[in-house]
């Protein structure tokens, strides 16, 4: 039988964006024995992810999407109707300093993110956590 285990998701920054380090995986979260379980948690973790990008640069997550236009115009309407925020700048505007849950979950669904992975393990590995420490990399985690 597997274990199913959600890492963070390693990032690091350019000048203009945050981008996902393909293949480093971070600091353990969870770990589940059945995979539906797993993935309810990674959702749950994202949104929480999210919740913590109070004062950030919106456009640093979505910068190089190739949907540029739409994620903003998304953006642009959300800011406006959930928040009564006018964005001045297409290519800089921030987060606002507190977002619930509820507005977590739909810049979830506009910026179509993940911060977490799922990796399955055989049952007889032991996971040490210090193992997935992502800062000696110089890598960052949400």
């Amino acid at each position: 039988m597997a274990k199913f285990v959600i890492h963070k998701k390693g990032f690091f920054y350019t000048d203009e964006a945050f981008e996902s380090a393909e293949g480093e995986i971070g600091s353990i979260v969870g770990s589940f024995n059945n995979l539906d379980e797993a993935k309810n948690e990674k959702v749950k973790q994202d949104i929480l992810s999210i919740q913590n990008f109070g004062g950030m640069n919106v456009v640093d997550f979505f910068f190089y999407n190739d949907n540029y236009d739409e994620v903003y115009q998304k953006f642009e309407d959300f800011f406006s109707s959930e928040f009564n925020i006018k964005i001045e700048d297409k290519y800089y505007f921030d987060f606002p300093d507190v977002i619930s849950a509820e507005q977590a979950k739909k810049i979830y669904e506009i910026l179509n993110i993940t911060f977490h992975d799922i990796v399955e393990y055989q049952d007889d590995v032991v996971l040490n956590p210090d193992d997935f420490n992502l800062e000696e990399s110089e890598l960052g985690e949400f």
